[in-house]
């Protein structure tokens, strides 16, 4: 029996720009005019003879009849997709990421070779920022960031970051083979900009009566690690940003505290995660994680 259905082009141009809510979008998407966009849609509502967009001063919307439709289309496409990819060729391609400078230094791009062995066909574009990038709006495939809590809406968390104290190797002082906290809480002590947990860290650890703290200015995390490794201090730091360091031994744990504070945060555009590379990038970076926590354990 055969299948009723409507030309292929019109139901790609209408699920395109349903989903991108604007047929300019969907235009750039598919590669054609913003007219072939329009044309092959209102082709579609008249085979259909429905109305499937209504028009708005600031673009069109889909009616009720079109999110319906559009409900029932984008899966169909994703199922043709996936299928498609799973007798292709491996994933191959540019995927975009943005990110924080510290945390692309210190835990991902010390990972890229691995990235590179198993994907050699994905090239990853970093972009570092200091701010929490709306990865729809700026048009990153995946967004990897720092957040104290209640992260945006699709981010998930990735990495948790727990809070230790470290120090160059024989810089703790030290009484009868124990730590002397209340020695290492007269200095010099190194304050993060984002880890203000001196205080938090002391009691923690057991130091009964705590004096005044004598902080410096707050450094960036990359300072503070460096400073820290050049044995001016110790400096309260997320593990995962002193990963490089710890694991060769130039900083050293000072007491078993661990502080959680906030995480790492994992996003992928919607009009992004369909993409092969995209979705291999991004379970990577999951599988990653998992082994560093197994790791951090």
């Amino acid at each position: 029996m055969s299948r009723t259905l409507p030309p292929l082009n019109a139901l790609r141009a209408f699920e395109a720009a349903g989903r991108l809510g604007s047929f300019t979008r969907a235009a750039a998407e598919l590669n054609v005019s913003h007219s072939a966009i329009s044309r092959h849609v209102r082709g579609l509502e008249q085979r259909l003879n429905v109305h499937l967009f209504r028009t708005r001063n600031t673009g069109v919307e889909l009616t009720d009849q079109g999110r319906a439709y559009l409900a029932q289309i984008t899966p169909a496409f994703d199922l043709i997709a996936e299928a498609t990819e799973a007798l292709s060729v491996p994933p191959q391609g540019k995927v975009t990421l943005t990110t924080e400078s510290t945390i692309a230094q210190k835990w991902l791009v010390p990972r890229l070779g691995k990235l590179r062995a198993l994907h050699p066909d994905i090239s990853l574009e970093i972009s570092v920022s200091t701010q929490v990038m709306d990865i729809e709006a700026h048009d990153f495939d995946i967004g990897l960031r720092y957040l104290r809590s209640d992260p945006p809406q699709g981010y998930d968390l990735l990495l948790p970051s727990m809070v230790h104290a470290y120090a160059a190797p024989g810089f703790a002082p030290m009484t009868d083979g124990r730590l002397d906290l209340a020695t290492l809480a007269r200095g010099p002590l190194i304050e993060e900009a984002t880890f203000h947990l001196w205080p938090v860290w002391f009691e923690q650890a057991g130091l009964a009566e705590l004096p005044p703290l004598d902080l410096p200015h707050p450094l960036s995390a990359l300072l503070a690690i460096q400073s820290a490794v050049s044995g001016l201090g110790a400096v309260l730091m997320d593990e995962n940003l002193c990963e490089p360091e710890r694991r060769s031994g130039a900083l050293v744990e000072l007491a078993p505290v661990a502080l959680p504070f906030g995480g790492y945060y994992l996003a992928v555009n919607s009009r992004a995660h369909r993409r092969k590379p995209v979705r291999a990038v991004r379970q990577w970076l999951i599988d990653e994680a998992a082994d560093a926590r197994r790791a951090n354990a």
